[in-house]
């Protein structure tokens, strides 16, 4: 099945989603007269073969069709099909990086692989492995990004054994190629683990929502730091496989899962997962199927002020929470939520206990069930992040707060304890 069909089926299961709408640059299913349309992209994509050894002789292997910047023409395909013309010039840009690369070792710098929009045939993808397998040119690989090229089951293994060979791989993106098998999957999987030096990884646009096994099978990345999981129809079964991964407080730094299928039940899943996490800093989850429900639970993870305790349980290490898209039409009613979300993760736990303050009843009711004896201990690093940031705002609300406490008791602790000590010392 070609990929403009796979590509199809995702495009219809996202208008489930109310909010998960992303406008598309082209459409990618195949017309009546797809080979006439075709043959201008293969026209212009031989010329790209013939000229691409050079580029890759300055280190960089870049085969693109309608990438950013080019304009598609109305009678021109979005993705260029294989055709058997285009085995010809396949082999002739292999064999001439095999022959330099026999002679001289040039092909030893290469930093980028980057094919898009362009059909890539198992076998065409076989040969090249193969020649970069035969020295060390992979050696010194650092990106690798295969954009549409209809990339699957037999494909993604052979792209495993190239990412085994690129011993200095920093960044991978497979986008928009639908990975349904599991036995191709993991040996993705297996190959990107074994890499220390990989930090980004991009699967948007996979459809791992179909099949969360899968989808949790590259959530297992130990050292990745920032994954983009965008446009992969995730719903409430693969938000759990999230949840356990959140959970479990990888060293991941970023997380992307905008426009996918996640309802308010999974925003509460995840929110819960996240104020057991420590590492991450970013999370984007815009254009999903959240409610005000959805939202309130993603805020309240940031800060729960229903008491000490929720405060303390609050995750204080996020930096940045994306729940709003910047290009939707309603941005601007959501205007003032965000600026009060971005407010609200730049506060740490001392600054939400100072907040937490500024309502003296409420401060009363936390303070309701702590023993006497605790007080001080609770307020001192506050009290003195205030006085050492002059904000006696705050200072004054406490010590107003504190003259309706119970002030005698606590006193009257604090008298028998320095009594004690003075004892204990006297004793010694």
């Amino acid at each position: 099945m070609y990929f403009s069909q796979r590509r199809h089926v995702l495009s219809s299961d996202r208008t489930l989603n109310l909010q998960n709408t992303r406008p598309t640059h082209a459409a990618y299913d195949k017309h009546l007269n797809w080979v006439e349309r075709n043959r201008i992209g293969l026209e212009n994509f031989i010329q790209q073969l013939q000229t691409c050894t050079y580029s890759v002789m300055r280190g960089s292997l870049c085969l693109r069709h309608n990438s950013i910047g080019h304009q598609l023409m109305d009678n021109e395909e979005p993705i260029v099909w294989h055709e058997p013309i285009l085995d010809e010039y396949w082999g002739r840009l292999e064999a001439e990086i095999d022959r330099r690369k026999q002679l001289d070792n040039v092909t030893a710098d290469i930093e980028r692989i980057h094919i898009e929009n362009v059909e890539m045939k198992e076998e065409r993808l076989a040969a090249l492995v193969a020649i970069f397998r035969s020295g060390r040119a992979t050696n010194s690989i650092e990106h690798i990004d295969f954009d549409n090229v209809n990339l699957c089951g037999k494909g993604i293994v052979y792209l495993s054994k190239l990412i085994e060979i690129s011993l200095e791989l920093r960044e991978f993106r497979l986008r928009h190629n639908r990975i349904d098998n599991m036995e191709s999957a993991r040996c993705l999987s297996s190959s990107l683990k074994s890499h220390v030096c990989i930090k980004h990884l991009d699967l948007s646009h996979c459809d791992l929502g179909s099949n969360p096994e899968i989808l949790s099978v590259f959530l297992l990345q130990s050292d990745i730091e920032y994954i983009n999981l965008e446009s992969n129809n995730i719903n409430s079964l693969g938000a759990v496989k999230i949840a356990e991964y959140i959970g479990g407080d990888p060293p991941i730094r970023r997380i992307d899962l905008d426009y996918n299928r996640l309802n308010d039940d999974d925003a509460i899943l995840i929110s819960q997962a996240l104020r057991r996490n420590t590492n991450l800093k970013t999370i984007n989850m815009h254009s999903n199927n959240f409610t005000s429900i959805g939202v309130k639970a993603l805020i309240n993870f940031v800060f729960d002020g229903s008491s000490l305790n929720a405060i303390s349980e609050s995750n204080h290490t996020l930096e940045r929470l994306v729940l709003f898209s910047c290009h939707s039409t309603t941005i601007s009613s959501y205007g003032s939520l965000v600026d009060s979300i971005d407010r609200l993760i730049d506060c740490d736990g001392t600054d939400k206990i100072l907040l937490a303050l500024r309502d003296k009843d409420s401060l009363l009711q936390y303070l309701a069930n702590v023993p006497v004896e605790l007080i001080p201990e609770v307020l001192a690093f506050p009290l003195q992040r205030v006085v050492d940031e002059h904000r006696h705002k705050h200072l004054n609300i406490v010590y107003s707060t504190m003259r309706w406490w119970n002030m005698p008791m606590l006193y009257s602790y604090h008298s028998c304890v320095k009594s004690d000590n003075t004892k204990r010392k006297r004793d010694n």
